[in-house]
């Protein structure tokens, strides 16, 4: 996979343009789409309207899309049933994953250094439990004002 337009700058932020998008504090996950037709998948995320909705000075964009475009593997696991359904949309954790490593546990799959031009795939794990596991040929970062 290639990311486009950003890079992952922390386990729970993304970095593009000089802008920082904190999925995990005040985000909330609004969703996946599969666009059949166009071979992709959206992810899109949302902020209150408040000041530093993403974290930190100079994003006042309202929400932001993660396009995955040419999708390879799309993978939703289980939520925990007895998490309060508030949790479905919080993600503390986004992991890089090796795709050649077979295990459940995608923290089994993760590796210190990436080089570039390493296969990977997206892990985003939320509070309720589910995973979803995203590789594609490109991911893109569109804001939405």
């Amino acid at each position: 996979m290639r990311l486009k337009n950003f890079e992952i700058s922390g386990s729970v932020q993304f970095q593009s343009d000089n802008l920082y998008w904190d999925i995990h504090n005040s985000a909330e996950f609004e969703g996946l789409e599969l666009l059949p037709a166009y071979d992709a998948v959206v992810l899109k995320w949302t902020v209150p309207k408040w000041e530093n909705p993403w974290g930190r000075p100079g994003n006042n964009s309202s929400g932001m899309k993660l396009y995955f475009d040419d999708l390879l593997l799309l993978k939703i696991g289980p939520r925990d049933p007895d998490m309060p359904f508030t949790e479905d949309g919080c993600v503390p954790q986004i992991l890089k994953v090796d795709p050649s490593i077979q295990h459940d546990d995608p923290f089994m799959r993760t590796r210190k250094n990436w080089a570039p031009g390493d296969s990977f795939r997206l892990a985003f794990l939320f509070q309720s439990g589910r995973v979803i596991e995203i590789e594609s040929e490109t991911v893109e970062l569109i804001p939405i004002t």
